[in-house]
């Protein structure tokens, strides 16, 4: 969360980012980061197994560790306020190191309730840290109730962004007509089969339309075959993995953005396109649909439905400037939510009316 953390720092916060030491190169910032060494794991925690000796002891040194290394922390700092990101292992390291001096906050995103939370044992220590801490917040509209349901205590909506960079050139042109843009995993949860499948049913149909993919995947090997066997390799352009000044490059370009996942909470690129004001089709699942539906952005899309995808593109197509028009009076007040320095305004107003 390197933009929230600026945000804090241009709000006159001392921010310290405490985090797990890593192989290989680190990111430069101007941010204080502290590294803490562990056992150390290229695998993410959420595919780590109880069943498995050696998984539980990488657990075990990552919970240790961190937080011996933050009560060193806060001693050294004289921290203020603890925000942990995830319940587990980070609020299980600030529920251990901060009380009852120094108060901590969780922000909940996504695998920590989803997975840890539902766990014998492990999802009772989660209850536990959520119900101690002074303010939970999640960032996802149903995972903030799920939240809530778990430990019995308010969780407040704060959003994941990330400031979007300055647009590269193109590394490769658009072509004529309407350019539909995907990013993300070439993967079936983000519905990169079915993005497909409704592209080449909106070219046969006769649309002067294309597509542009960032990202990869255990999908793209196939989905470049299929495109190249129905001859549409000239309207659905591969790109693979681009960094974030070519992606933000293709959203200022591009007409409308398609987000077609089967599931999904709030995926980073819908705050990227709303800071590139480019309008876009979700499908109608976790909070995307709610907020199409809430703010007025085009009627979400049934996940999975490659006829109801290819028919939402097409009318995109036919009424472009009218749901431009709307798209641009939804975009206001969805960037009052989704904007980086307003989701570190809500944070510090929490936290100072404690």
């Amino acid at each position: 969360m390197p933009g929230f953390a600026s945000a804090l720092s241009e709000r006159g916060c001392e921010v310290t980012v405490l985090t797990p030491d890593k192989a290989g190169p680190k990111e430069q910032s101007t941010l204080s980061v502290r590294w803490f060494e562990w056992a150390g794991s290229s695998k993410p925690l959420v595919d780590f197994s109880l069943r498995s000796p050696g998984d539980l002891r990488l657990i075990a040194s990552l919970l240790w560790s961190g937080e011996r290394a933050l009560r060193a922390l806060l001693e050294e700092k004289r921290i203020e306020d603890v925000l942990a990101l995830w319940a587990l292992p980070a609020g299980y390291m600030a529920w251990r190191a901060c009380r009852p001096r120094i108060p901590y906050s969780v922000w909940a995103l996504g695998s920590d309730i989803h997975t840890w939370a539902r766990r014998p044992v492990i999802g009772t220590l989660v209850r536990r840290v959520l119900r101690d801490a002074q303010h939970r917040f999640a960032d996802g509209i149903e995972l903030g109730a799920e939240v809530t349901r778990i430990c019995g205590r308010d969780c407040d909506f704060l959003p994941t962004t990330r400031r979007l960079p300055p647009p590269a050139p193109l590394p490769r042109p658009l072509g004529a007509g309407v350019n539909f843009l995907f990013v993300g995993r070439l993967e079936a949860v983000k519905g990169a089969d079915v993005m497909i499948d409704a592209m080449l049913e909106l070219i046969r149909s006769g649309s002067d339309a294309r597509l542009v993919l960032c990202g990869t995947g255990s999908m793209e090997r196939s989905l470049r075959s299929q495109v190249e066997a129905a001859g549409a390799a000239d309207r659905i352009v591969f790109m693979s993995s681009q960094p974030g000044d070519v992606v933000a490059g293709y959203m200022s370009a591009c007409d409308c953005l398609v987000v077609p996942s089967r599931n999904e909470s709030i995926p980073i690129v819908f705050s990227e396109a709303l800071q590139a004001g480019l309008p876009m089709l979700v499908t109608d699942v976790g909070d995307m649909g709610e907020l199409a539906r809430r703010h007025g952005l085009a009627a979400p899309i049934p996940a999975a439905d490659v006829g109801a995808l290819a028919a939402a593109m097409g009318r995109f197509i036919k009424d472009r400037d009218a749901q431009t028009a709307a798209y641009k009076k939804a975009r206001q007040e969805l960037l009052r939510i989704f904007d980086v320095g307003a989701t570190a305004d809500r944070y510090l107003t929490a936290i100072e009316s404690a």
